[in-house]
Protein backbone atom coordinates (compact mmCIF):
# COMPACT_ATOMS: atom_id res chain seq x y z
CA UNK A 1 0.00 0.00 0.00
CA UNK A 2 3.05 2.56 0.97
CA UNK A 3 4.45 1.35 -2.83
CA UNK A 4 0.67 2.68 -4.30
CA UNK A 5 0.65 5.60 -2.39
CA UNK A 6 4.15 6.41 -3.25
CA UNK A 7 3.29 5.58 -7.43
CA UNK A 8 0.11 7.60 -6.93
CA UNK A 9 2.43 10.84 -5.43
CA UNK A 10 4.72 10.46 -8.33
CA UNK A 11 2.36 10.16 -11.07
CA UNK A 12 0.67 13.27 -9.65
CA UNK A 13 3.64 15.51 -9.64
CA UNK A 14 4.70 14.25 -12.99
CA UNK A 15 1.26 15.63 -14.02
CA UNK A 16 1.04 19.03 -12.32
CA UNK A 17 4.69 19.61 -13.62
CA UNK A 18 3.83 18.76 -16.96
CA UNK A 19 0.97 21.03 -17.29
CA UNK A 20 3.49 23.66 -15.97
CA UNK A 21 5.65 22.82 -18.79
CA UNK A 22 2.95 23.16 -21.39
CA UNK A 23 1.76 26.54 -19.91
CA UNK A 24 5.26 27.55 -20.36
CA UNK A 25 4.92 26.64 -24.20
CA UNK A 26 1.87 28.05 -24.57
CA UNK A 27 3.36 31.96 -23.40
CA UNK A 28 6.22 31.17 -25.66
CA UNK A 29 3.84 30.59 -28.71
CA UNK A 30 2.02 33.85 -28.09
CA UNK A 31 -1.34 34.58 -27.87
CA UNK A 32 -3.52 32.35 -30.04
CA UNK A 33 -6.60 32.94 -32.20
CA UNK A 34 -8.70 31.41 -29.15
CA UNK A 35 -7.21 33.76 -26.80
CA UNK A 36 -7.79 36.95 -28.80
CA UNK A 37 -11.05 35.11 -29.94
CA UNK A 38 -12.22 35.53 -26.39
CA UNK A 39 -10.90 39.23 -25.76
CA UNK A 40 -13.31 39.92 -29.29
CA UNK A 41 -15.88 38.39 -27.49
CA UNK A 42 -16.09 39.88 -24.53
CA UNK A 43 -14.84 43.25 -25.73
CA UNK A 44 -17.98 43.11 -28.07
CA UNK A 45 -19.80 42.61 -25.28
CA UNK A 46 -19.17 44.80 -22.77
CA UNK A 47 -19.22 48.12 -24.95
CA UNK A 48 -22.87 47.49 -25.96
CA UNK A 49 -23.93 49.53 -23.26
CA UNK A 50 -21.89 52.58 -24.47
CA UNK A 51 -23.45 51.99 -28.04
CA UNK A 52 -25.76 55.24 -27.03
CA UNK A 53 -22.81 57.38 -25.47
CA UNK A 54 -20.58 57.15 -28.27
CA UNK A 55 -23.16 56.60 -31.23
CA UNK A 56 -23.12 54.30 -33.60
CA UNK A 57 -20.35 55.37 -35.95
CA UNK A 58 -18.03 55.87 -32.93
CA UNK A 59 -19.28 52.78 -31.29
CA UNK A 60 -18.37 51.21 -34.83
CA UNK A 61 -15.38 52.58 -35.23
CA UNK A 62 -14.01 51.63 -31.56
CA UNK A 63 -14.93 48.10 -32.70
CA UNK A 64 -12.99 48.48 -36.04
CA UNK A 65 -9.91 49.41 -34.28
CA UNK A 66 -10.35 46.94 -31.59
CA UNK A 67 -10.43 43.94 -34.52
CA UNK A 68 -6.52 45.86 -36.02
CA UNK A 69 -5.53 46.14 -32.67
CA UNK A 70 -5.95 42.51 -31.75
CA UNK A 71 -4.96 41.05 -35.23
CA UNK A 72 -1.60 42.54 -34.62
CA UNK A 73 -1.07 40.98 -31.38
CA UNK A 74 -2.02 37.47 -32.42
CA UNK A 75 0.80 35.13 -32.07
CA UNK A 76 2.69 37.55 -30.34
CA UNK A 77 4.45 37.30 -26.88
CA UNK A 78 2.23 39.48 -24.65
CA UNK A 79 0.53 38.52 -22.00
CA UNK A 80 -2.94 38.82 -20.99
CA UNK A 81 -2.70 41.09 -18.80
CA UNK A 82 -1.62 43.87 -21.11
CA UNK A 83 -4.23 43.02 -23.61
CA UNK A 84 -6.93 43.45 -21.16
CA UNK A 85 -5.06 47.27 -20.47
CA UNK A 86 -5.08 47.80 -24.20
CA UNK A 87 -8.79 47.25 -24.79
CA UNK A 88 -9.62 49.39 -21.68
CA UNK A 89 -7.78 52.14 -22.73
CA UNK A 90 -9.60 51.61 -26.37
CA UNK A 91 -12.67 52.16 -24.49
CA UNK A 92 -11.48 55.29 -21.98
CA UNK A 93 -10.28 56.84 -24.66
CA UNK A 94 -13.32 56.73 -26.68
CA UNK A 95 -15.20 57.73 -24.23
CA UNK A 96 -12.99 61.01 -23.47
CA UNK A 97 -12.92 61.45 -27.07
CA UNK A 98 -16.81 61.72 -27.06
CA UNK A 99 -17.03 64.06 -24.22
CA UNK A 100 -14.59 66.62 -25.45
CA UNK A 101 -17.06 66.43 -28.94
CA UNK A 102 -14.76 64.72 -30.87
CA UNK A 103 -16.73 62.89 -33.50
CA UNK A 104 -16.56 61.56 -36.97
CA UNK A 105 -13.27 61.48 -39.28
CA UNK A 106 -11.61 63.20 -36.19
CA UNK A 107 -13.00 60.45 -34.13
CA UNK A 108 -12.02 57.82 -35.98
CA UNK A 109 -8.19 59.30 -37.24
CA UNK A 110 -7.81 60.09 -33.45
CA UNK A 111 -8.83 56.63 -31.93
CA UNK A 112 -7.07 54.54 -34.48
CA UNK A 113 -4.07 56.52 -33.75
CA UNK A 114 -4.37 55.67 -30.32
CA UNK A 115 -4.67 52.20 -31.07
CA UNK A 116 -2.00 51.86 -33.47
CA UNK A 117 0.60 53.42 -30.99
CA UNK A 118 -1.07 51.54 -27.81
CA UNK A 119 -0.49 48.02 -30.16
CA UNK A 120 3.02 49.40 -31.27
CA UNK A 121 3.84 50.05 -27.08
CA UNK A 122 2.91 46.32 -26.40
CA UNK A 123 5.02 45.05 -28.70
CA UNK A 124 8.07 46.69 -28.38
CA UNK A 125 7.96 46.17 -24.56
CA UNK A 126 7.27 42.67 -24.95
Amino acid sequence: MNVNSTDINFHLKNQRSGSKQSFSESDIQGLSFQNIRSFRHNFEKGITTMRSFLGDEQHQTMIVAMYEGTEQLLNQNVSEFAVLEYLEGLKLTAKELRQQGVYGDQFRTALMEHSASTVRELLHSS
